[in-house]
């Protein structure tokens, strides 16, 4: 029998810019990705919003590349979930690739970073390619599943 599928999902600004709203609609984000994804358990997972500086210190340390980066996830080693570590800066910048307000590439980066904490990989072509084909389609089932709303 499966067991039943919980989710703690806790944004974290250290930049001190987001509103509550944009915190919980991402919290919530998440923890729809998760549930898409068939995961069962009790999950706790923090999605840490901070600034590239941070970013690429902990990119330096934990890849050995001392270079911003987006995203980073930490799975926890002792229960289902882990850190979501995301340069809102560097979202900032990259959200005019795809012509998305900051909103949207932040949903974008939460959804690579939950796939990544159920076992996704992206290291080949591929891969990417498969990974950011399922974003797309779990923010399209969580956007359905919103009420009616201005986003």
């Amino acid at each position: 029998m499966d067991s039943p599928f919980s989710c703690l999902a806790e944004p974290v600004d250290l930049t001190e810019t987001f509103d509550d709203d944009l915190l919980v609609d991402l919290g919530e984000l998440c923890c729809h990705a998760l549930e898409q994804e068939g995961m069962e358990g009790n999950w706790e997972v923090a999605i840490v919003l901070t600034s590239d500086v941070h970013l690429t210190d902990l990119h330096a340390e934990f890849m050995n590349i001392a270079e911003p980066t987006d995203i980073m996830t930490f799975p926890s080693d002792q229960n289902s979930g882990g850190d979501i570590v995301i340069s809102v800066e560097q979202a900032e910048r990259q959200r005019h690739d795809d012509g998305w307000d900051l909103h949207a590439e932040l949903r974008f980066l939460v959804t690579h970073g939950a796939l990544h904490l159920t076992g996704w990989n992206d290291a080949s072509h591929q891969e990417r390619e498969n990974m950011l084909a399922r974003q797309r389609e779990i923010i399209a089932s969580f956007q359905s599943s919103e009420p009616s709303s201005s986003r």
